[in-house]
């Protein structure tokens, strides 16, 4: 299915304007202008904008707001959920004993081979590059926990 840009901009606007929402009970730090719901009500702002920004794109064009492409077989429907599934099942088990960057490496690995490059050595590249950038991203310059399982033995020994 494709959808034009009017659909992508409400949907993005109004996951924006319920971000703000979620976010204007989160209280100030003491003794700081700005607290834990200040993020994420710049994100939902930003969403809200972009959203918009979207909407108005879309309405310029004559297109319809959904149009079908071609039929996705329900047996490939199932299987690609079932794998998006499983993944996160694993992740979610395997994480805190073989740890982020290997399991999120092989889990991303096998996702982009089975569903876009079809060959391992572009897979294995983009999954390498994705999980480094999110080590960096969210363990390094957010410093969001991320577990090191099996590489602290690796790492602090």
């Amino acid at each position: 299915m494709r959808t034009n840009d009017k659909v992508t901009g409400v949907v993005t606007a109004a996951f924006g304007a319920a971000v703000i929402y979620a976010s204007l009970d989160l209280k100030n730090l003491p003794r700081q202008d700005y607290g834990a719901g200040t993020f994420p009500t710049v994100i939902g702002g930003l969403l809200v904008l972009f959203g918009a920004i979207l909407l108005l794109r879309g309405l310029g064009n004559r297109e319809e707001w959904l149009a079908w492409q071609h039929p996705v077989p329900l047996m490939h429907f199932i299987l690609t959920l079932a794998a998006i599934c499983a993944s996160v099942v694993a992740y979610v088990y395997l994480t805190p004993v073989v740890g982020f960057p290997i399991v999120s490496f092989v889990l991303l690995s096998l996702l982009l081979y089975t569903f876009h490059y079809r060959r391992w050595l572009p897979s294995m590249g983009m999954a390498l590059t994705a999980t480094a950038i999110i080590w960096g991203v969210f363990g390094q310059l957010l410093h969001v926990p991320l577990e090191l399982g099996l590489l602290e033995k690796v790492i602090y020994s």
